[in-house]
């Protein structure tokens, strides 16, 4: 059913029966942790500076999953939540999200997904 689809998308992030994006999925979120998902060209070295942006701030990637159809490829990551205490969100999707190649970013946690950002041409939109 359409409404399972879209909740599940917003929850976890998983994307099933999409004729523009590849079909994802990532297992549930480990307790304390946070979800990432980073829509971005299907280019050599994207997902590379995507998880440098990570490794910047130090996050430690628990699970993540990158998957493609033709030119765009979609990321599901999870970090760890316990060293992201001080860690300046706002300004980390807004890093994330203006790497170049990629195209939108979006930070789940709680009940709902939230966080929703783009890149277009080279102007941040959150």
């Amino acid at each position: 059913m359409a409404s399972n689809t879209i909740i599940d998308y917003l929850e976890t992030g998983t994307i099933k029966n999409s004729v523009n994006f590849p079909s994802v999925s990532l297992d549930s979120r480990a307790p304390n942790s946070i979800r990432v998902t980073v829509v971005n060209k299907n280019e050599p070295g994207v997902l590379a500076k995507i998880t440098d942006v990570l490794a910047k701030v130090n996050l430690n990637i628990i699970q993540q999953v990158n998957n493609s159809r033709g030119s765009v490829a979609y990321n599901v990551i999870d970090f760890d939540a316990s060293t992201a205490d001080s860690l300046d969100f706002k300004g980390l999707q807004e890093e994330l999200t203006m790497v170049d190649g990629v195209l939108s970013s979006r930070f789940i946690y709680g009940a709902r997904g939230a966080g929703y950002a783009r890149n277009i041409d080279g102007k941040y939109f959150a």
